[in-house]
């Protein structure tokens, strides 16, 4: 097998991969791959898109032929100063993206005229550059954050789309090509998530009720039979009962499915939105979403950066969600990071309810976030 096709190999092994998690369910950027790269272990618990990148490169041989480095920047200039940069897909290259390159990082399995394929860490399902696992991704070649590629010299040379290369030694062009990936479970997560079972095996607190593997009351036996009542009770042996089990987690995550979640957030352990819509259609209830002001104003405020820094709090994705439903977020800022993007997406939410000057600042007031919220599905507190 070629060095890149292993590269790819190895790297399609790892989709599913989920890092580890704080005590309040929220991803935390602990992992297994900054231990496992000599040099890096100083990455644990940061933005390790391009670590991952690195350990791949140290366990398909190619350690020789690609930078070794937690920065994508520096893995970006890296390839720059050896002549290795390209404006142009290559297969098992690394493909950069944001200003400089500087933001994130994957590698290209397949390629067409249009798109690039990937296989990433530190993303999700919307493609953010801080996210929780390793997935594929499709990336859109003319998209402007996509900055460029950096193509490994392999000794089998590499199979690139730049037509300058066409001809020269260690380069064999193709206008499209691609590689095959592994089907990859990812293994565990390194904060036990699955337990080794496959299955997620970690609880989250909701309203003051735990709910996920290991959780137990009548709220769990609540949730069981209303998983029961729309049909996703099929991997229950006895029926509903108050302890949370496996079977619990894969109905609920088809439950999940059926509202069209994905990946991790169709993992089995209910979040905010997806348990109200449950409970409150289930059993005559209203298990609403509750945000809180003055937490959120605080999350506004500290304007975390998108990269390695954890989620202030879990309100300011219900937000951004519905931030996103008005049109005014895109889904790769939907990371509960309440960053200067969220900011001006909320400034522009408060300018078409009329505000204007100091009072469309982007900063959540009570009014506008109570409309917001009527709106998609929340209640205020504040």
């Amino acid at each position: 097998m070629s060095v890149a096709k292993k590269a790819i190999s190895i790297a399609s092994a790892e989709v599913g991969y989920r890092e580890g998690r704080n005590a309040n369910g929220s991803y935390n950027n602990h992992q297994k791959y900054s231990p496992a790269v000599p040099s890096l272990e100083w990455s644990q618990n940061q933005a390790w898109c391009q670590t991952f990148q690195s350990w791949v490169a140290l366990k398909a041989g190619s350690a020789s032929y690609e930078p070794r480095t937690a920065s994508c920047r520096v893995a970006t200039d890296w390839f720059k100063a050896r002549k290795r940069f390209s404006y142009y897909p290559a297969i098992g290259a690394q493909v950069f993206f944001g200003s400089g390159g500087g933001s994130h990082v994957g590698r290209v399995y397949k390629y067409d005229a249009t798109y690039v394929w990937t296989i990433e860490g530190n993303t999700n399902d919307s493609g953010s550059a801080e996210g929780n696992g390793v997935y594929l991704k499709k990336r859109t070649r003319k998209d402007s954050y996509l900055h460029g590629y950096g193509l490994p010299a392999f000794p089998e040379g590499i199979t690139t789309a730049d037509p300058a290369l066409k001809g020269k030694s260690g380069y064999h062009y193709k206008a499209t090509a691609s590689a095959p990936v592994s089907s990859g479970s990812g293994g565990s997560s390194s904060g036990g998530a699955s337990g080794g079972s496959g299955v997620a095996r970690y609880t989250v607190t909701i309203d003051g009720k735990k709910y996920g593997y290991g959780a137990n009351g009548a709220h769990v036996t609540t949730v069981g039979k209303a998983l029961v009542a729309r049909g996703f009770g099929k991997h229950y042996k006895e029926g509903p009962g108050p302890n949370w089990t496996d079977a619990d987690t894969k109905n609920y995550a088809d439950y999940q499915k059926s509202l069209g979640y994905k990946g991790a957030d169709a993992d089995g352990v209910p979040g905010s939105s997806s348990l109200a819509k449950l409970l409150g259609k289930a059993s005559g209830g209203s298990a609403t979403v509750t945000v809180d002001l003055s937490d959120l104003v605080k999350a506004a405020r500290s304007n975390p950066s998108a990269k390695g820094q954890p989620v202030t709090y879990s309100g300011v994705k219900v937000v951004e969600k519905a931030l996103q439903a008005e049109g005014l977020l895109s889904g790769t800022y939907v990371d509960g990071h309440f960053g200067t993007t969220t900011v001006a997406a909320y400034a522009a939410y408060q300018r078409n309810l009329g505000y204007q000057g100091k009072d469309a600042d982007g900063i959540p007031g009570s009014a506008s976030l109570k409309k917001l919220g009527a709106k998609h599905g929340f209640k205020v507190r504040g």
